[in-house]
């Protein structure tokens, strides 16, 4: 986008303020101007355009309202399910679940889950530019390492599963197994008796850390609210400076944010993705975010990821959310278009028409234009797609097969070619047969071919007369089936 275009979409921007009497703008209510003007800024421009508005007044240098709330996960899973995007099968046993404490094994858990996700593998260039040796050492005096909360609740985990280890176990320790537990932090004691397993705490375990959503809220929610501006700042100057201790402060500044992701994926639910699909495009932005971020802006971090975690989400939710690709001011217009129906069946309450709705939206709409909409808001349904409690069959299994001839149609379409051919024998010679199969397309020939339909020209040629001598046989030989009483009675069966 060039600088006159998005200094015009900064100008709309700013009419749309003072229209509203409103000094500086959410993110959440800038973005749903633009949505609503139907602009779309690209990513090149994404900077330029923030850094005008914050520079303006025209959008408040914070977190929207709501975006800091972290709510405990009992009441976030509530609400997901009460809004009908997140599928649970068992019920039951994550009502159990939920209901109990969080445990040490749980906590265990979860730090095995951030040992996993290795922010350092997007695509950035500190892998690249600067390697470190196995003997690189950091002063305890470093601002970074003063606060660095996550690094103390791993040394403390450590020393505790240690303890566990060498009070548990009756076996003397090898130099081996002392090389084992110096290099690998995340010590396992293979030496408890399996006695001591409780069956029924594995289920209940096991069932929890398969719902990744519950697992990923109870993750972030060990990272506490968000920082504040110095804080920011501080880990901002980090990562200018690069090497292990910027890596490191740029992961500290992405898990303390990963709570905005959270709180504007919400936004966006039954919107055509999966919840944990918008958690996943929210965190793509606000990977970006830390890469592009830059200090001497003057911003926030927070405020400047909110900005592109919007940017992803809603770029995802318009290319992906349907499997063949609708316009962004179509999806616009069908939004619209589906509110106005919910509010006349409200108002009337009965099903609005396509005219009543037409004349509810304006704009020169018609039925027939709010067909051709409601047409396009149907999504194509795969045919593989599993149906049931337990999946065991697919669409595909009620679709009817129009080539497969019915049973009971074909028995009497046989039946029927049967008595046709026998009255066809006994009724006529040998040469009117042969003329009326010829000229309908019935019977077979000597050889036992199928006669094809033949038209009144190529019968005429055959016998060297003229196409009017020909209808006048075809007729005769009509009259003459007509009234052929011995089998006639049959085939009234076939057609009443």
């Amino acid at each position: 986008m060039a600088k006159k275009e998005y200094e015009s979409v900064i100008k709309l921007i700013s009419k749309y303020a003072k229209s509203n009497n409103i000094e500086s703008l959410s993110q959440a209510q800038v973005y749903e101007y633009l949505d609503e003007i139907k602009v779309e800024i690209p990513d090149d421009s994404m900077d330029e355009v923030l850094a005008e508005l914050h520079q303006r007044g025209l959008i408040l240098d914070d977190t929207d309202l709501g975006d800091d709330d972290f709510s405990d996960v009992e009441d976030f899973m509530v609400e997901i399910n009460e809004n009908g995007d997140y599928d649970n099968s068992d019920n039951t046993d994550e009502e159990q679940v939920f209901k109990k404490s969080r445990s040490n094994e749980e906590e265990e858990e979860y730090d095995e889950l951030e040992s996993a996700i290795d922010l350092g593998d997007y695509d950035d260039d500190y892998s690249s530019e600067y390697s470190f040796s196995d003997d690189y050492e950091y002063s305890d005096d470093s601002s970074y390492a003063e606060d660095d909360e996550d690094e103390i609740i791993e040394k403390k985990e450590v020393k505790e599963v240690k303890k566990e280890s060498k009070r548990k176990s009756a076996k003397s320790i090898t130099d081996d197994d002392l090389e084992i537990e110096n290099y690998d932090d995340e010590e396992i004691d293979l030496s408890k008796d399996s006695d001591d397993v409780n069956p029924h705490k594995l289920i209940n375990k096991l069932s929890e850390t398969n719902d990744i959503v519950k697992w990923y809220m109870r993750w972030i929610g060990k990272y506490g609210k968000l920082l504040n501006k110095e804080e920011e700042e501080k880990l901002a100057f980090e990562m200018e400076k690069g090497g292990f201790r910027g890596k490191r402060a740029r992961d500290k500044l992405i898990k303390h944010n990963l709570r905005l992701v959270i709180n504007n994926a919400k936004k966006y639910k039954n919107r055509g993705l999966s919840f944990i699909d918008l958690i996943s495009e929210g965190n793509a932005g606000l990977l970006k975010a830390s890469q592009k971020f830059n200090v001497s802006k003057g911003f926030k971090f927070s405020t400047y990821a909110t900005w592109w975690i919007r940017q992803a989400i809603t770029r995802a939710v318009a290319d992906q959310a349907r499997t063949i690709r609708v316009p962004v001011h179509m999806v616009e217009t069908i939004n619209k278009i589906a509110k106005i129906e919910r509010e006349l069946h409200q108002e009337n309450g009965t099903e609005p028409t396509d005219e009543e709705v037409a004349s509810r939206f304006g704009q020169g709409f018609d039925a027939e234009k709010v067909r051709n909409i409601r047409r396009i808001n149907i999504d194509p349904i795969s045919l593989n797609k599993q149906i049931g409690k337990e999946n065991d069959s697919s669409f595909s299994d009620f679709v009817k097969d129009e080539s497969v001839v019915n049973p009971t149609d074909y028995a009497s379409q046989e039946e029927l070619v049967d008595i046709l051919n026998e009255i066809l024998r006994e009724s006529l010679d040998s040469d009117e047969r042969r003329l009326i199969c010829k000229r309908f397309g019935v019977g077979y020939d000597e050889n036992g071919e199928k006669y094809n339909i033949t038209p009144l020209e190529e019968l005429a040629r055959e016998r060297n007369v003229s196409k009017e001598r020909i209808r006048q046989i075809e007729n005769k030989i009509l009259r003459k089936l007509k009234n052929c009483t011995k089998k006639g009675k049959h085939l009234k069966d076939f057609f009443r």
